[in-house]
């Protein structure tokens, strides 16, 4: 009877431990920095994320590092939607989220698709609106 008691208790504590809330994600970001440059305008050729900064040295810089701001970020980026297959951006602007790991994610922006992680979503016009603010 005492051991199954003690069983329990450990079950018990186990759960409670298993069920605690996770961190929220956007607690370990640092903060996030747009690169961007006229994000209306499309060329006759799709520029690549690797070829953004070649032609686009200028572009313009916005800087979230204030947590309001970057919750902001975080919500419209959690709530993306895939693109269909076989799209790529036409890049207008990059994302650099820093984490206080200092690791860095990098999104590359389109105005119709963006692409995270090697996966590639629809550009949420917030989104949009939020960098040309």
């Amino acid at each position: 009877m005492k051991r199954t008691s003690i069983a329990i208790m450990l079950l018990l504590v186990s759960v409670i431990f298993a069920c605690k809330s996770k961190s929220n994600p956007a607690d370990d970001i640092k903060s996030i920095r747009f690169k961007f440059t006229e994000l209306g305008r499309e060329t006759q050729f799709r520029i690549g994320c690797d070829k953004f900064d070649y032609y686009f040295p200028e572009a313009r810089v916005k800087n979230f590092t204030q947590k309001v701001g970057i919750d902001s970020v975080m919500q419209l980026l959690r709530n993306l939607q895939k693109a269909d297959e076989g799209f790529l951006p036409d890049v207008r602007g990059k994302i650099y989220i820093n984490h206080t790991n200092n690791t860095i994610d990098t999104l590359c922006v389109g105005v119709k698709v963006l692409n995270y992680k090697d996966v590639t979503y629809q550009t949420p016009q917030e989104l949009l609106a939020l960098i040309q603010k």
